[in-house]
């Protein structure tokens, strides 16, 4: 039986999301991926150009999942509706939290994954941007709306690393004193 086109490929990443979450970036070698995936040198580089290019597959999907998703559901919204969808996203997915840190680890050990990953990644805050442009311009943030949504972006950051690595961490403490915060961010 043939395979699907897009089956290999969705094998790859869900090996190399395993063996990264296991191992590390620095850990996980391409040769590892082919065999936990049941692929093929050839199927990992006609997807992928390189183990690189695997990891921010990997990255993208889940540091971008949570906030896309949130975006998916709702067109504009205020920071505080959009950070609210984020972090019910970040809780329904708290597997992904220990993944992400070992992308970031993985990204601080190696300059050319780090520019490749913010290269990738820079776009987020822009996208986020569209969907607080409306609030942000009504509400005298409209030159900022980048920065407010940067501020969304790493409060989601920030959830997800504190929900990875600290037992004690209270994230219904932190979502609802961050919602406060940006329910603020509007008023005079």
């Amino acid at each position: 039986m043939a395979r699907r086109y897009g089956a290999s490929r969705e094998a790859i990443l869900h090996a190399a999301d395993t063996l990264i979450r296991q191992r590390g970036v620095a850990g996980t070698s391409v040769a590892d991926i082919i065999a936990a995936s049941g692929t093929s040198a050839g199927a990992i580089y006609h997807h992928f150009e390189s183990k690189h290019d695997i990891v921010l597959a990997v990255a993208e999907k889940a540091l971008a999942g949570p906030i896309e998703a949130a975006l998916r559901e709702t067109g504009p919204v205020t920071p505080a509706e959009l950070f609210t969808l984020a972090a019910r996203r970040v809780a329904e997915e708290a597997d992904t939290a220990p993944l992400v840190l070992q992308i970031w680890a993985g990204a601080a050990a190696d300059d050319e994954l780090r520019a490749l990953l913010r290269n990738r990644a820079g776009g987020l805050p822009v996208g986020v941007a569209a969907h607080v442009e409306e609030w942000c311009v009504a509400h005298g943030y409209g030159d900022e709306r980048v920065a407010v949504a940067s501020l969304l972006v790493g409060l989601v950051m920030g959830l997800v690393i504190q929900s990875s690595l600290f037992d004690d961490f209270v994230a219904e403490g932190y979502v609802s004193i961050a919602v406060e915060a940006l329910s603020r961010l509007g008023q005079a």
